[in-house]
């Protein structure tokens, strides 16, 4: 598939995927890129970065740039090597060999998952083999039957379970059920997708007037003041997250597009999370753009600026527009994508910034380097295409 064939505008997703590429020259998996575009030797390889790598050359490999399937394979073949704990079973956090491999996590598996069930739709060697491993560590290691989701992580041997539930794995784990479910034609994977959503968004989100609370101990009972001392986690922040309450709409959005009893409630919930973010979240301390965090009260708490935050947020645009719930939603589109490029593009380096202050002079307080494709690839090409069970899956119904 190339631009000329497909009709999308690829010029933002060249430059993208031309940075992206940089990431291979790490020896092991890919590597995690700093603002100039160089391997960041301070970050060892991680299952994060490969699993999102690999994902972004899959998808650019259905786009035809030279070099990425090539690429996606590569990746799979590290996830499947690198990553994975041969003797306990699940994938290490950190490629073995290059110190403490860290906690067995729902976070990462889901992302391998989506990786490798994206590589299994375009027949990428490997990726078959993946989706089915990384299906059974999910399930085997992590599933939570009492509530409904995914325990968050474990030791290296999954003897002992963090106390800790949180939102953000499992809203990971439900794009990557429902991708897994198009590649391998399951349809039980949406129904637990479904289970997860329910309990986050249909129960936890719906009684906070959609601020979703994000973090749970380990009987799933919500801890509002989790992080409060350290409130700019990466992945864990204090207070309510906007690009969360984004991510969520469109992802249930896709989720709801399969025809699943169950859930009738999905479009309004996705509708007013959107509604939610774009009311509390856009300019909340007086500057232009999104906010990362917010307290119960809706006040800002830390106002960096997250390339993600925006990328998320006119994912979920084009889908509430395209699911005709949102009437102004196109324009928003427009607005944040004229954002995201005046505002966070890099014309001296290359990619997008990650971060900003709330001045919008970039920033690394939250974000270190420019390691991520996935978000900013999603934002560039979903307002160009139709309704779809992912990424994949919206290119292939062109």
């Amino acid at each position: 598939m190339s631009s000329a064939d497909s009709g999308l505008d690829l010029q933002h997703v060249g430059r993208l995927v031309a940075f992206a590429q940089r990431s291979s020259l790490a020896e092991t998996g890919f590597g995690h890129l700093d603002a100039k575009g160089s391997i960041d030797h301070r970050f060892p390889p991680s299952t994060l970065i490969t699993a999102r790598m690999t994902f972004t050359f899959a998808i650019a490999s259905k786009l035809g740039f030279a070099g990425c399937s090539e690429l996606a394979e590569r990746g799979i073949a590290s996830l499947a090597t690198d990553f994975y704990d041969a003797k306990n079973g699940g994938f290490f956090s950190v490629a073995q060999g290059f110190g403490d491999s860290g906690a067995k996590s729902a976070y990462d598996t889901s992302f391998v998952l989506l990786a490798a069930s994206t590589a299994h739709g375009l027949d990428i060697p490997g990726s078959q083999s993946l989706t089915d491993q990384a299906v059974n560590v999910l399930f085997d290691r992590f599933w939570r039957e009492d509530l409904g989701i995914f325990a968050n992580s474990f030791n290296r041997d999954f003897s002992v379970e963090e106390p800790y539930l949180g939102a953000n794995a499992n809203m990971h784990a439900v794009e990557a059920l429902i991708s897994a479910s198009e590649a391998t034609g399951d349809p039980s994977l949406l129904d637990r997708a479904l289970d997860i959503s329910d309990f986050i968004v249909n129960q936890h989100a719906r009684s906070r007037d959609w601020m979703m609370p994000e973090h749970f101990d380990q009987e799933g009972t919500v801890d509002p003041s989790f992080n409060e001392q350290n409130p700019a986690d990466e992945f864990r922040p204090y207070g309510v997250t906007i690009g969360h309450l984004f991510e969520w709409s469109r992802l249930l959005l896709e989720l709801h597009g399969n025809g699943l009893p169950r859930a009738t409630w999905v479009p309004d919930a996705a509708r007013n999370l959107y509604e939610q973010a774009k009311a509390t979240g856009w300019a909340a301390d007086g500057h232009e753009g999104f906010v990362y965090t917010l307290d119960w009260d809706k006040n800002p708490v830390v106002t960096q600026r997250l390339m993600w935050v925006v990328a998320e947020a006119i994912s979920a645009a084009a889908q509430v527009g395209s699911d005709g719930l949102v009437s102004d939603a196109n324009d928003d589109v427009v607005s944040w994508s004229a954002h995201l490029h005046d505002s966070f593009m890099d014309a001296a380096h290359g990619s997008w910034h990650h971060e900003l202050d709330a001045t919008g002079t970039p920033a690394s307080t939250v974000a270190k380097g420019k390691p991520d494709a996935y978000h900013l690839l999603q934002a560039l090409l979903i307002p160009q295409l139709p309704l779809g069970n992912g990424l994949l899956s919206r290119l292939e119904r062109l």
